[in-house]
């Protein structure tokens, strides 16, 4: 998702922290040279600025991340998130009652597991063709789905591909709707 590698957020905190320590032992160990301390003591200001602009920059994608979890979450449709091989990464609200089970049964599990077994050949053929951009592949179809308590029903498929910058697809997003 993003470019940072995958630390713990203190991580930054702890980095510029370890900068301006060491800014400040060199400053002390400068103070002999007025423009050498000069530069130091401009350069921890900046530092300073720096860091109370990126604690906003963080506050405000905080919230625009709580935003979107909330949305995703509370939609009125049953929508799933799946990884380029099928398995099932998010799932919300709608989707958790439409499969009749938790998110601990659901997340992880490929989503051919709660198709039909009679569907699922067709289910994974046009998945795979969704995966390699298959021409003629519907965007939208039905098939049935099988909740775990063995329950059919029949739903319409709308899906689109999750595309990452470089390396293709990074997964798909899934809009289930029940049929009558």
């Amino acid at each position: 998702m993003s470019a940072l590698p995958n630390r713990s957020p203190d991580w930054l905190l702890t980095t510029v922290s370890a900068v301006r320590e060491l800014m400040i032992r060199r400053l002390e160990a400068a103070a002999a040279d007025p423009e050498a301390q000069r530069e130091m003591e401009l350069a921890l200001e900046e530092l300073d600025v720096m860091w109370e602009e990126l604690q906003g920059q963080a506050a405000l994608l905080t919230r625009e991340n709580e935003r979107y979890a909330q949305f995703f979450q509370f939609a009125p449709d049953a929508y799933l998130i799946t990884d380029a091989g099928g398995n099932i990464r998010e799932a919300n609200q709608a989707a958790l009652e439409l499969l009749k089970a938790p998110l601990g049964e659901v997340a992880g599990k490929p989503l051919s597991m709660f198709i039909a077994p009679e569907d699922r050949v067709g289910f994974l053929t046009r998945s795979v063709g969704l995966m390699f951009g298959a021409a003629g592949m519907p965007p939208a179809w039905r098939s049935r789905l099988q909740t775990l308590e063995g329950a059919a029903l029949e739903v319409e498929f709308a899906v689109r591909a999750i595309p990452l910058k470089k390396s293709g697809i990074g997964g798909i997003c899934w809009l289930l709707r029940p049929r009558a």
